[in-house]
């Protein structure tokens, strides 16, 4: 596929976020990175084709990380934390979190204990 063209699966998704079937390059430069990362049908091949089709219009997603790969896992990975403390705490586990070094590296953990 050539690059600055969207196919049918991102027209789709995009036209149901925008909930109309025609849209331009300045519409969906509006959205945010991380609504339509977590939108159905869009992956991170999906991301890497609207941002190439917006950037041949010299345009990006609004909030659009560099590394927009390893953002989109985080991303992935942040939700299914959020999800997995909830179910622990209404479970009546209480979930203590640890400080993030200040380089943003190194292992994060969270503690938890039972009630």
């Amino acid at each position: 596929m050539p690059e600055g063209v969207l196919n049918t699966r991102q027209i789709n998704a995009l036209r149901a976020l925008l909930e109309r079937r025609d849209f331009t390059p300045e519409d969906v430069a509006l959205l945010d990175y991380h609504t339509l990362s977590r939108m159905p049908g869009i992956g991170g091949k999906s991301l890497n084709i609207i941002r190439g089709w917006l950037a041949a219009n010299g345009l990006d997603l609004a909030n659009s990380p560099d590394d927009y790969r390893s953002s989109l896992r985080f991303c992935r990975l942040q939700e299914r934390l959020v999800k997995a403390r909830r179910l622990l705490e209404k479970n009546g586990y209480e979930v203590a979190h640890t400080p993030v070094d200040e380089e943003g590296g190194g292992l994060h953990t969270t503690g938890f204990s039972s009630p």
